[in-house]
């Protein structure tokens, strides 16, 4: 039976079209709805924002001079900031800052991402919460995005969760 034409569903990324989720379904491909490839979109975003954020760039920094170096493979991922401090407001910003810019980078899905941060209720608490914002990149329009992530200060991990929508 030929697949129904379906004109609004998402295009995937390449990567996530090579992915066979489903290894043992010899089916083949199954129709999908917009609303389930938007889904999809929304988690594969949501998978590679955490594997940005968890993903640490190598130490000695390129030379400035070199511009496509600077938006290569060999800055992908963050510096290490484990000797910063987070409650320090000039260390706290750097890395805001950090995360903007690599996210701008590595991130194309993601138009015009920003990131707040959120207030923990626990004044003691070892995590550092933030929301990253953003437009996703789709046809035939852009749609709002939020991921609530949380930065586990004593492991260096990050953790981002899906959009609410999603």
């Amino acid at each position: 039976m030929p697949r129904p034409s379906n004109e609004s569903e998402v295009t995937q990324s390449i990567f996530d079209r090579l992915i066979d989720h489903d290894p043992r379904n010899n089916a083949g491909d199954e129709y999908r709805t917009r609303a389930q490839s938007v889904r999809d979109l929304k988690n594969a975003v949501r998978r590679d924002l955490e594997w940005l954020l968890n993903s640490r760039r190598v130490a000695i920094p390129p030379d400035e001079r070199l511009k496509e170096v600077n938006r290569s493979l060999y800055v992908y991922g963050l510096p290490d900031f484990t000797a910063l401090s987070l409650s320090d407001p000039r260390d706290h910003n750097k890395l805001m800052r950090n995360l903007q810019s690599i996210i701008q980078i590595f991130e194309p899905r993601l138009l015009n991402p920003h990131i707040a941060t959120m207030e923990s209720s626990d004044s003691h608490s070892r995590t550092l919460r933030f929301r990253i914002e953003g437009l996703l990149r789709m046809d035939p329009s852009p749609e709002h995005v939020s991921f609530d992530t949380v930065l586990e200060l004593t492991s260096g991990e990050y953790e981002v969760k899906g959009d609410a929508d999603a």
